[in-house]
């Protein structure tokens, strides 16, 4: 069951068209067995990150999917000979360090461990592993992944870090169990059933708690602008906010385990929601207008919940494929579900706005075409009382400096008048791109004069500060 009457306007088809897929994959689970096969350990790559490893056969050609998933890894010129072992090694693949892909990605060759093939054939190879950042993420210092292995009964003194190229008598590569960001993605039956053993265990392991309702959260630098104001906001209403990261795997599994209400924004965290009781509610809050997470989807299939979608977010500096510029505000939408009546939005959101803004034009981001659209229908309500928040902040502003007039460059429009700092030189209702900029002191005595443009192909160009017009 989903509910999707608490997104914006227009949200719930594109919800529609993302969660309305079988990510259930019927198909029969099988291995290769690479003879002189090659396991290159993660590297770094200038301008693309730790996206380097994975495995490679006898002539040196990699295997998709081998590295975390479909379309990352590869191997790379060797600048120290390869070592040899005459030994069949069981590859389980990447110990990536994020939690959401430890229960997706890092588990998703398990499986095997539990087949008729590795009981009859393989039970004393070593099982070998790739951790992340060149050896850094070994099991030693994923305590909760450690755990979750030991839960699914895995023989942890079998299991060995591979942390230079080796070459291996023969290679076990099982098939993965949850495939991702491939045409044909979802999660197979064996892939169920390692979820199952996890809420086994949980289960009988059970101890009571005292709340019902759980609002998971990370702190640190993953958490976004305005994030603390939703957890404030679910607090209010009788949540216990929870980070994960603060606790045992164990206490997480009990918590998760006994609750009747689920809810966290969509990441890393909401995939949690993978050990709830069947039919638990599962609160999901989108990092965008059309940010439906990829995993979350297929996760949300594995077990039936009581999911419910509800909009709460501002992201006008972020599109669908861009990550990590998230604004979350208290919105209408989330009011409602809990029954408040919507008499505008908090200070506490506006003073958030702010921050949001200043950090997304220190990063040199720009609104997005798409994304005003997509927020067409909150954002020229959320600017009118955040205008009328900044006219109010404005005279203790103005102490600091002179005041400032302006006049813009606007698409089909040309030049408009000298305008004051406060007021708006472009009518968001006509969603019209604003091309280059003019700024000056409004007081006579001060004759600095500046003058900017953006270029798509250039960026910022063109700032001065003479005496003399500045001609860009």
């Amino acid at each position: 069951m989903t509910n999707l009457d608490y997104l914006y306007d227009g949200n719930d088809k594109i919800a529609r068209k993302n969660l309305d897929k079988n990510y259930f994959l019927d198909k029969k689970l099988g291995f290769q067995i690479l003879e002189q096969g090659m396991i290159f350990p993660n590297k770094f790559v200038d301008g693309e990150g730790w996206s380097l490893g994975g495995v490679c056969n006898s002539n040196g050609e990699y295997l998709r999917g081998s590295f975390i998933h479909h379309d990352t890894g590869n191997n790379y010129p060797l600048q120290e000979s390869i070592q040899h072992r005459s030994e069949t090694v069981i590859y389980l693949g990447t110990s990536y360090h994020i939690w959401g892909h430890g229960i997706t990605d890092n588990i998703n060759r398990l499986w095997f461990l539990k087949s008729e093939d590795f009981k009859k054939n393989f039970k004393n190879c070593p099982i070998v592993y790739i951790p992340y950042k060149d050896g850094f993420y070994t099991l030693d210092r994923q305590p909760s992944f450690k755990r979750l292995l030991e839960i699914l009964e895995v023989d942890l003194d079998s299991i060995q870090a591979v942390t230079q190229p080796t070459q291996f008598e023969n290679i076990i590569l099982p098939d993965r169990s949850f495939i991702s960001h491939e045409d044909i993605s979802g999660f197979t039956a064996e892939y169920r059933e390692m979820i199952d053993q996890v809420r086994h265990f949980a289960l009988k392991n059970r101890t009571p708690t005292l709340n019902k309702k759980i609002y998971y959260i990370y702190n640190g630098r993953h958490k976004k602008t305005g994030e603390d104001r939703i957890a404030e906001y679910f607090h209010s209403k009788g949540y216990e906010i929870i980070s994960p990261e603060t606790l045992t795997l164990d206490e997480q599994l009990n918590l998760l385990i006994n609750a009747e209400s689920f809810a966290s924004t969509i990441g890393s965290c909401s995939h949690n929601s993978i050990f709830l009781r069947d039919g638990t509610e599962a609160i999901f809050i989108p990092r965008a207008y059309d940010k439906f997470e990829y995993y979350q989807q297929i996760l949300n299939q594995v077990h039936p919940l009581k999911e419910i979608y509800i909009d709460s977010s501002l992201s006008i500096f972020s599109e669908s494929q861009i990550s990590g510029d998230y604004f979350y505000i208290t919105s209408k939408q989330l009011r409602n579900f809990f029954g408040d009546k919507f008499y505008g939005y908090d200070e506490e959101d506006l003073k958030n706005f702010s921050l949001y803004v200043e950090d997304m034009v220190s990063k040199k981001r720009i609104v997005h075409l798409q994304a005003k659209e997509y927020y067409r229908s909150i954002l020229p309500g959320f600017m009118a009382q955040f205008n009328e928040y900044k006219n109010l902040i404005a005279p203790q502003n103005q102490k600091k400096r002179p005041s400032l007039n302006y006049k813009t460059h606007v698409d089909k429009n040309g030049w408009g008048d000298w305008i004051k700092e406060e007021k708006i030189s472009n009518s968001i209702d006509k969603m019209r791109d604003i091309q280059a900029i003019k700024i000056n002191f409004a007081e006579p005595f001060h004759d600095v004069y500046y003058a900017v443009y953006y270029s798509k192909k250039e960026g910022e160009t063109g700032s001065c500060n003479h005496r003399n017009f500045c001609s860009v």
